[in-house]
């Protein structure tokens, strides 16, 4: 398979196979630097955080840390391949420094198994070597799937792409469209970053508590929220979507639980959000609130202290759903 970099529509076409791609393609223009961070040139408005080591280890933090939280499974318990074939065919939407894909085309690409695992990021940061089953392609996905076949994925997977998505109904829409009717499995994974205490209230005007606040609103003023979606189990359900699964775990900011698990959880989540405070802060507050790096340098401490203060004992939600998109056959239509 072969993507092009190109300049894309805004909405797939209505057909049953996803458009193919121009023939001229358009190189990528170069990332860079911005306050000191580097940056992916590539549709460089759309996404406000980071692409260089910093960061990508940051992601990587991440997936130990989703590993910890699901005892080393890689998806859902609820997303189960059932049909008799080789190896399932799965797409990774936002696949970052591509680490979950790898691990999933080892899964699924050992002991006989012939799957097959496609990663889509707007930013090239995936490694050179990488499973003979996967590829990595540089594509917005927001933009047409070029060369992406309809009805033809056993499983869709999103992690973590709040704050970079302007229209999640049109998202849905397209993973709807690409997986297999009956057996195509939809996966999302969403953490709430809004800080929740079951321990009296976080103080309105604690570092931690203005911090999120001036992200949501920043991050909604370039029309791409960080703030969690609200309205997932509906709008995969006008989507069409069946078998539709939410599981909530909460995560402590730090190790605050006296329980071992929780704990662990709390030190791995910590040191993934401590260590991202930066990215996540420095451009929407530069580009969109008008702050200075200088104070966004200052005030970043302040809400590393909140995080890690043990009398807080603040928790987020993380929110795992599934879904999984039915044949024609199980469709009912209204009298």
């Amino acid at each position: 398979m072969v993507v092009a970099m190109a300049t894309d529509n805004n909405t797939d076409n209505d057909g049953s196979v996803s458009p193919a791609p121009p023939a001229n393609p358009i190189k990528a223009p170069r990332d860079y630097y911005e306050n000191g961070r580097l940056y992916h040139g590539f549709h460089r408005e759309k996404y406000m955080f980071p692409c260089d080591e910093d960061e990508k280890d940051r992601y990587d933090i991440f997936h130990k840390f989703f590993q910890v939280v699901m005892e080393g499974a890689l998806h859902s318990k609820h997303t189960k391949f059932t049909r008799n074939f080789d190896g399932p065919r799965i797409l990774d939407l936002g696949t970052g420094t591509g680490i979950w894909a790898i691990d999933m085309a080892d899964k699924y690409g050992s002991h006989g198994s012939t799957g097959e695992v496609l990663g889509l990021d707007i930013a090239n940061i995936q490694p050179a070597q990488i499973p003979e089953n996967l590829q990595f392609w540089q594509k917005d996905i927001e933009s047409p799937w070029f060369g992406l076949e309809v009805e033809s994925w056993d499983m869709i997977h999103i992690r973590m792409l709040s704050g970079a998505v302007v229209s999640w109904p049109a998202l849905y829409q397209k993973a709807w469209r690409h997986l297999k009717p009956r057996w195509g499995r939809f996966e999302h994974v969403e953490i709430d970053f809004t800080p929740r205490t079951d321990f009296g209230q976080i103080p309105a005007d604690s570092a931690l508590a203005t911090w999120i606040q001036k992200i949501f609103d920043a991050t909604e003023r370039n029309h791409r929220p960080l703030a969690y979606n609200l309205e997932i189990r509906s709008l995969l359900t006008k989507q069409g979507f069946v078998d539709i699964e939410e599981e909530v775990i909460k995560i402590p900011l730090n190790p605050w639980p006296d329980d071992p698990r929780e704990k662990d959880i709390a030190r791995w989540y910590n040191l993934a959000l401590t260590q991202g405070l930066e990215a996540m802060t420095l451009a929407p507050l530069v580009r969109m609130s008008g702050w200075t790096k200088d104070e966004v340098t200052r005030f970043i401490p302040e809400v590393r202290r909140d995080i890690c203060s043990r009398k807080i004992r603040a928790y987020n939600n993380l929110h795992i759903w599934t879904a999984r998109r039915p044949a024609a056959s199980e469709v009912t239509t209204p009298l």
